[in-house]
């Protein structure tokens, strides 16, 4: 499972996921994660307050700092856009997916 994998920083120098890679840890995802047209993970996770997504990004935050694996976030009212990739390659590594399942395991 995902989730209780641990992310492993990237040193770089390693190729991004192909595609078939990409496609099966999607469907190992526990919801609905994209890929954009950069080729990035990302999820619209809505809320019905700014508070609760507040509190949302804060424990994403955590998450963030304890697998040294930090997502952009976009925060507005009652929407948080989470986009994740591996930056030293500027693509998708297998910690990006644990990453996403991690941040699924918050609504649970």
């Amino acid at each position: 499972e995902l989730s209780k994998k641990k992310c492993i920083p990237c040193q770089g120098g390693i190729p991004p996921l192909e595609k078939k890679e990409v496609d099966r840890l999607l469907n190992e995802l526990p919801s609905k994660w994209l890929v954009n047209e950069v080729g990035h993970l990302y999820k619209v996770y809505e809320f019905q307050n700014f508070i609760d997504t507040m509190i949302f990004v804060n424990k994403i935050a955590d998450i963030a700092e304890q697998e040294d694996h930090h997502p952009d976030l976009a925060v507005s009212y009652g929407k948080c856009i989470v986009e994740i990739w591996t930056h030293k390659i500027n693509g998708l590594t297998e910690s990006d997916f644990i990453l996403a399942a991690k941040i699924d395991n918050i609504l649970e």
